[in-house]
């Protein structure tokens, strides 16, 4: 055994170790679940959905929007159909003889459009919303409760950070889902709640359109945002975001429920998709992120190689003390990241998870390598 150079790996292994463990100590569980409305104060708030071909899902979850507890005259749900073919706009106009809070807007087919992805059709619906503040979610997703609309549109900040979950099914696939999903969910809140929000989910997202106003001006974001197909979401809350008028709400009534990819190639364009805005994330953002997942892919593959190699050559000297250290050191960090995300887990009343954590943990280390060239080359135009 080359002994200098195997000291020298388990020493680097420790050190990134360490360096996940400094990371843990920014992605801890804190209480910050939020606060419930004061129903005497309702603040009128315009939900906005933007939807392509999406019929199927909005005949079974638009009704549970617009059935929200909330005084009609306080809240509308503005459809934006953006250009669907599959019978989307017969099932809106019979679902408005049923809920004069629905409000429809139609994107006529043959018009050229300035913004890609789904961008175009949300400045659209923000343009014609009733109301300052706006609410987010997908045509894909249905709220946890009816109290979702009245305990979002009701938070003290100007931005609201809300939880979107998967709908949890029997599959590997659907476990890596939800798994990746709090991953990315712990990361977010995080920062949000360390004064460092980067981005949000548009399937769970509020804000005030008074928060908009500048983004107009700032000629560098709008070109970013012109380029991507992706970013509706996570670009608009790095721009606008900041600690003084960014909140987190997690309680468990505030979750929407999505509809997670059935198939692997399905979930692997949405990911490729989605990966091309990191790039434009802050520049303290990307650093921060960068060595988190670096460290992160260091310790299970350094982990690997020196467990393997450590084992083969298992009766060479100082094999064993080397093989003690690598496994202190890889347990402690796996222990504590697991008991800290179980603490999540449980906050965010996501069940069935726990066992998972390290084939998860491992899974988006593999994860994180195959989609890494997506993150600085892709860039697909479309949404659906």
């Amino acid at each position: 055994m080359e002994y200098s150079l195997v000291f020298w790996g388990v020493l680097i292994f420790c050190l990134i170790c360490l360096i996940q463990l400094f990371f843990l100590l920014l992605l801890r569980w804190r209480n910050c679940i939020g606060q419930t409305s004061d129903t005497g104060a309702l603040r009128p708030v315009s939900v906005i959905i933007c939807a392509r071909n999406e019929v199927s899902n909005l005949q079974q979850f638009l009704p549970l929007v617009l059935n929200q507890d909330y005084p009609p005259d306080l809240f509308e749900v503005l459809l934006v159909d953006d250009q669907s073919t599959d019978g989307t706009a017969a099932l809106l106009s019979q679902l408005q003889y049923q809920y004069p809070q629905l409000k429809v807007l139609h994107i006529d087919p043959n018009i050229q459009k300035d913004l890609p992805g789904k961008k175009y059709a949300l400045r659209e619906g923000i343009a014609a919303a009733k109301f300052d503040r706006l609410l987010l979610t997908d045509a894909d997703c249905y709220p946890a409760s009816v109290l979702w609309l009245q305990i979002m549109a009701n938070q003290p900040a100007e931005i609201v950070l809300g939880y979107g979950a998967y709908q949890k099914q029997s599959s590997l696939l659907n476990q890596f889902i939800r798994w990746e999903t709090i991953h990315t969910a712990i990361q977010y809140f995080s920062y949000a709640f360390v004064g460092r929000p980067y981005m949000g989910v548009g399937r769970n997202l509020c804000y005030d359109q008074s928060v908009l106003q500048n983004l107009e001006k700032a000629e560098s974001f709008q070109e970013v945002y012109r380029q991507t197909p992706s970013g509706d979401d996570d670009l608009l809350i790095s721009q606008m975001a900041r600690a003084a008028n960014t909140g987190i709400c997690l309680l468990a009534d505030t979750h929407t429920v999505s509809l997670a990819q059935s198939d692997w190639s399905s979930w692997w364009r949405q990911k490729t998709r989605h990966s091309s805005t990191g790039k434009y994330y802050p520049s303290n953002i990307k650093r921060y992120l960068g060595a988190y997942s670096l460290s992160h892919c260091l310790y299970w593959f350094m982990a690997i190689l020196l467990f393997v190699y450590l084992g083969v050559h298992i009766g060479e000297p100082h094999a064993i003390s080397l093989l003690g250290i690598v496994a202190l050191f890889f347990f402690l960090r796996l222990s504590l990241y697991w008991w800290n995300t179980a603490l999540w887990y449980r906050a965010l009343a996501e069940k069935n998870i726990f066992w998972f954590y390290p084939i998860g943990d491992l899974g988006w280390a593999i994860y994180n390598v195959l989609l890494s060239p997506y993150i600085f080359f892709k860039n697909r135009q479309q949404w659906k």
